[in-house]
């Protein structure tokens, strides 16, 4: 049985990590701006999509791929491959799952395509479509990569430290009055992302106390829960950001603070945030957490 990978842009897959994972085809997570289509990856950048933002004129809301490209697409790659496992965006951040998953249970794909629902975004997912890359190399049916992204799910989380409250109160997760004492306060919010959802976490009053508190927020759930994988250089860190190229310097200086506070694990990689949580967060947020690697995939 030859099995394909299927996924959306949800983590910023390079180029040449396409390449590495054999992904077959590659659905992209579209943006409505101003009444024009934009497709993450595509015809929008990170800089091009926080200069819409930034625009207080600007009308812009997230649209799920239509299913009806996605079903062409999974037609297009069962020409080749006997079986698809379809890897997407949280359930918990878009209806796309949902949709994908009822999708897949239509006759023509009923043990065909394995929509994963593994909760998960950014990073996290890029994990998930390596290790469902090494399964297939290991000659698995898309059934049992399907199972085992599952029911890893909840090995990995991120915290995300909110430099602006203009995202949060546009997109309505914190009221106008909130967003305006918060601002006068220099209040940095903390998100954090454990089972496919954007929660509040903390608030601080700087971004310095917003990272040491991040860092120590990992520290205390690796230790807490995967001490033995760690121990066994299983629990890789990474870092993640919406931070733009002129301030690239702040990146660089969170990025030594992460490796030196956790100088013990491996490093998994350091990435854009995707445009879908970026649009919650706005730009300069940093972001820092864990995913457990059980295959090995950091040592290939």
């Amino acid at each position: 049985m030859k099995v394909g990978l299927v996924i959306d842009n949800s983590a910023n897959m390079s180029k040449q990590e396409l390449i590495d994972c054999d992904v077959k085809k590659v659905v992209p997570i579209s943006f409505v701006i101003n009444g024009e289509e934009y497709y993450e990856g595509v015809n929008l950048t990170q800089d091009q999509f926080f200069a819409f933002m930034n625009d207080k004129n600007t009308e812009a809301s997230t649209s799920q791929p239509s299913i009806e490209i996605v079903k062409e697409t999974w037609r297009e790659v069962l020409t080749t491959c006997d079986e698809i496992v379809y890897i997407i965006l949280s359930s918990g951040l878009s209806a796309s799952c949902n949709v994908a998953i009822n999708a897949s249970h239509e006759e023509e794909f009923i043990g065909r395509v394995f929509v994963v629902n593994n909760q998960r975004v950014s990073y996290l997912n890029k994990m998930a479509m390596y290790q469902a890359a090494e399964l297939i190399r290991r000659g698995k049916s898309a059934e049992e990569i399907k199972n085992y992204l599952e029911d890893t799910k909840s090995e990995g989380g991120a915290y995300i430290a909110v430099d602006t409250l203009k995202f949060l109160k546009k997109g309505g997760r914190i009221t106008p009055a909130a967003a305006a004492i918060g601002t006068l306060l220099n209040i940095k919010p903390i998100l954090q992302l454990h089972g496919g959802k954007l929660d509040a976490y903390a608030k601080v009053m700087s971004m310095k106390q917003a990272k040491a508190k991040m860092i120590n927020a990992v520290k205390k759930e690796i230790e807490d829960k995967f001490s033995e994988e760690a121990k066994q250089g299983m629990v890789s860190i990474s870092v993640a950001h919406s931070v733009s190229e002129k301030n690239k310097k702040d990146l660089e200086v969170f990025m030594n603070e992460v490796k030196e506070a956790f100088a013990d694990l491996p490093f998994f990689v350091c990435d854009s945030l995707p445009l879908f949580v970026s649009c919650h967060t706005g730009a300069g947020a940093l972001a820092v957490g864990y995913v457990v690697d059980r295959l090995g995939i950091l040592s290939k």
